[in-house]
């Protein structure tokens, strides 16, 4: 394998999980804001035919969907620190590629871009929490 062909296959494994964080947050924060909807829509009609339904199985359904994405986006961040840590190792032995591709960004940058993903499935469970404590 040329080394250019290996800096491909790194980037596009980035590339892949990336899109993976991207489908599951557009996914989870879809259906939140349908159960978010469904929430105000029952409590501020008056909806009195089953008084469990928004103050009980709507948070539910919605810390379960938190539980349940949380652990996928944990491990596609996880993943993506791995492949940038192999991508480090490979401009260390290819310093010529290093040269043109490497941004040469603080660390910092790239933890903060992944700080969003981590933290919506928190903030929304936190949010349901609250709703079903407080209703």
């Amino acid at each position: 394998m040329t080394p250019e062909s290996e800096y491909q296959k790194i980037r596009e494994e980035i590339r892949s999980e990336h899109a993976l964080i991207a489908n599951r947050l557009t996914w989870y924060v879809t259906s939140q804001s349908f159960l978010v909807s469904a929430f105000a829509i029952s409590c501020g009609s008056g909806f009195t035919w089953h008084h469990w339904f928004p103050t009980l199985l709507l948070p539910l359904i919605a810390l379960t969907t938190s539980v349940t994405i949380y652990p996928s986006i944990l491990g596609a961040l996880k993943t993506i620190h791995l492949w940038r840590e192999k991508q480090s190792e490979f401009f260390a032995l290819h310093p010529d590629i290093s040269a043109a591709f490497d941004l040469k960004r603080p660390k910092w940058i790239v933890s903060q871009a992944m700080l969003f993903p981590a933290v919506v499935p928190l903030l929304f469970a936190a949010f349901w929490i609250v709703i079903y404590f407080a209703s």
